[in-house]
């Protein structure tokens, strides 16, 4: 028998998030009643409703209702109100009066404790979140989260029904953010601080795009989204954590303070009639040209092999080149210092890499990049900053042409943008995996549906090394001082055990 056809479902709440969730059980053939707070607010919210869905093809047969009238018939009763947790709880106890025995209740909240409405509600055992995600239309990915009173019975009949409405549910621990807010926090906060520190949002985005292959940058993103959404957030995760890695950055204040909270507003970090985030993209990223004929390069350093073995660079490699890419995806060596330097006296030489050590380390004449293959295509950082006394000399714009790559000019600062984006989300995929809140695979999963992310950040890991994440990491806090930048010890503890397997080898 099918968990969702012919079931009475109760959504309240009529923003953007309950309407998709009502259209969502509608498809799958559950009888939906929705409600807001007043009649004319279900009205309204009704009417929406119909008028989104004719406009994607679909019919109805959600209906207006009331608390009192559709929530002793329901079987599953998912609030979608404001996310405050006073308005909530009240909410609850109005239902608790009204349903049965049996009712299971459940939030979309993305921030706050499940646990904590199912004391509220006053039966924690059959109150369970399920987090849909923004449009919950088209959007794969449901957080189920389970806090330590919902029962087992109650957590494994939603899971059926998630999978029945055509989603694919991921169970995790009743933590704040939970998994994809909570993971994808640092990857908000480094995009912010890097225009605190200078860097445009087009060109954070650009690199976002190109380089990690996101779907959308997380400037554009908060700027969707609402800044003053992820600034509530971020005050959750720092009143719950108490961890100052979790402290909002003041630029994101200011902006909501005068009313800038994005898109909607006008102004967030972009003017959207000025210049939208797709035109400011577009000023920043240099495309590259035809490149002289038969133009020859050679590729070295630690982390050599990828580049080299990429289609792209492949047919260009030729030993006696007289542009040499030297790759070093970690802190640099005193012996990789003294290897720049050596090359440098008879070619070009173009680092390849985002270590902040290579402000003092560069030689004189020497470029810096960052370069990023993915599959068939490459995306680089070029390092150019007046301040730092770094510039891009001639031939670093020929190498690009060459290999065909997309560029954008960064600034100085550790990490860069995509090393210092990509390995703090990682570090706070291993924070959450660490405090039980959700497994790797779960996590890798939540991340692409959700994120659209062409690869979890285990799988990033997994392919860049937890030694070299790990070593960037450390670079950061020790150029920063900043503890967002401490490697979990989980981490640590597997690269201990890579350590101890090379040692062996």
């Amino acid at each position: 028998m099918s968990a969702v056809g012919g079931m009475n479902v109760v959504i309240a709440g009529l923003g953007p998030m309950g309407r998709g969730i009502a259209r969502v059980f509608d498809r799958a053939g559950a009888r939906v009643v929705v409600c807001d707070v007043s009649p004319e607010a279900t009205a309204a919210g009704l009417d929406l409703l119909r008028r989104e869905a004719e406009a994607d093809g679909d019919t109805v047969a959600v209906e207006a209702g009331t608390l009192a009238d559709a929530v002793p018939g329901a079987d599953l009763f998912l609030e979608a109100v404001v996310e405050n947790m006073a308005v909530k709880e009240a909410l609850l106890g109005e239902v608790r009066e009204l349903g049965r025995d049996d009712l299971i209740v459940a939030s979309n909240t993305s921030s706050l404790s499940v646990g904590e409405m199912g004391k509220a509600f006053g039966d924690p055992s059959r109150v369970i979140g399920m987090h849909f995600f923004n449009p919950p239309t088209k959007m794969r990915l449901v957080e189920v989260i389970k806090a330590p009173g919902t029962s087992d019975k109650v957590h494994e009949r939603v899971l059926e029904i998630v999978r029945e409405l055509g989603k694919t549910p991921i169970t995790c621990a009743d933590s704040p953010n939970f998994i994809v807010n909570r993971i994808c926090r640092p990857l908000y906060y480094e995009a912010q601080l890097l225009v605190t520190q200078g860097v445009e949002p087009g060109v954070v985005d650009a690199v976002a795009r190109g380089a990690l292959g996101h779907r959308m940058g997380p400037l554009e993103l908060l700027d969707f989204t609402g800044l003053h959404t992820h600034l509530a957030s971020s005050e959750t995760a720092l009143r719950e954590f108490g961890d100052p890695r979790y402290r909002p950055i003041p630029l994101v204040r200011r902006l909501v303070r005068n009313g800038m909270t994005g898109r909607a507003a006008g102004r967030g970090f972009y003017d959207h009639a000025a210049e939208p985030p797709r035109d400011a993209r577009a000023r920043v990223v240099r495309i590259p040209g035809d490149a002289p004929e038969g133009t020859r390069l050679r590729v070295t350093g630690p982390h050599a092999d990828r580049l080299r073995a990429h289609p792209g660079v492949a047919p260009h490699l030729a030993e006696d080149a007289p542009v040499v890419v030297f790759s070093c995806h970690r802190a640099p060596t005193a012996d990789d210092a003294a290897r720049v330097r050596e090359l440098s006296a008879r070619a070009l030489v173009v680092v390849d890499g985002s270590d902040a050590a290579w402000r003092d380390l560069l030689p004189d004449g020497a470029g810096w990049v960052r370069l990023h293959p993915r599959q068939d295509e490459i995306f680089a950082e070029v390092v150019a900053d007046e301040v730092a006394g770094i510039a891009v000399p001639d031939g670093v714009d020929t190498l690009l042409d060459v290999l065909r790559a997309p560029s954008v000019r960064v600034l100085a600062l550790p990490g860069l943008v995509a090393d210092r984006l990509a390995d703090c989300l990682a570090n706070e995929a291993y924070a959450v995996v660490e405090e039980g809140t959700a497994a790797p695979d779960d996590v890798d999963v939540a991340l692409r549906l959700a994120m659209n992310h062409p690869a979890g950040p285990f799988e990033y890991v997994r392919r860049v090394g937890a030694d070299v994440v790990a070593d960037r990491l450390r670079s950061l806090l020790a150029e920063m001082g900043d503890p967002r930048y401490r490697p979990t010890q989980l981490m640590r503890r597997e690269v201990g055990a890579l350590a101890r397997r090379a040692a062996r080898a």
